[in-house]
């Protein structure tokens, strides 16, 4: 495994992606955060929002987790406007998996005129026109091979920024089979087969 990523030289970078972690730290705006949703105020995108199978569900079920936020003058910098893919920085060790990651879609930004991401997620955020599509990374991370990747990387449970930046990724121009996986709605196995197929790991 650890040839084969070493033949992929793409990054995220290279993909049209930056990665940078949530910006808000929750208990440094208390007094902002709410309960309901009101007039000028934002979803708060928190850890659990993104599950363990890889979707997003917007929720704030933990202890002094509000579900949204008023942002104040000058608060304009936590506001998320764009769709992006969503990594959890911390797993616990008994998880099976050290990279969990969901897709923040555009049209649920969009719905609530904008987010809040919280700084226990990484956002992996387009830079310009991004050569593949929100989807398909978070497909890609999700996969069990990336994840086995990413342990060669590192052997922390924390799961960083710059790690995340520096996954060993196919070129763009392999890309374009996983991406119709993708959209055709494919079962992760398949996706996962033809990840393999790509790193060379289908001959193992």
């Amino acid at each position: 495994l650890i040839a084969a990523a070493e033949n992929q030289l793409s990054r995220l970078s290279d993909w049209g992606y930056g990665v940078s972690t949530g910006p808000l730290v929750w208990n440094r705006f208390k007094p902002q955060m709410r309960a309901r949703a009101g007039r000028g105020l934002h979803p708060l995108i928190w850890a659990e929002a993104v599950t363990a199978d890889g979707s997003f569900i917007f929720r704030a079920d933990r202890r002094n987790h509000a579900p949204f936020f008023k942002p104040e003058k000058g608060d304009d910098w936590l506001i998320v406007n764009r769709s992006c893919v969503l990594v959890q920085r911390t797993t616990a060790k008994e998880q099976q998996r050290r990279l969990i990651a969901a897709e923040l879609s555009q049209d649920f930004i969009d719905t609530h005129g904008g987010v809040i991401v919280e700084n226990h997620l990484n956002m992996v955020r387009a830079i310009g026109a991004p050569k593949v599509s929100p989807a398909t990374v978070a497909a890609v991370l999700n996969s069990d091979t990336i994840d086995q990747v990413f342990r060669c990387i590192s052997g922390s449970v924390a799961v960083s920024a710059f790690e995340l930046a520096a996954i060993p990724l196919p070129p763009v121009s392999a890309m374009a089979a996983i991406e119709r996986l993708v959209i055709k709605g494919a079962t992760r196995p398949a996706i996962e087969k033809s990840l393999r197929s790509i790193y060379g790991l289908d001959k193992a």
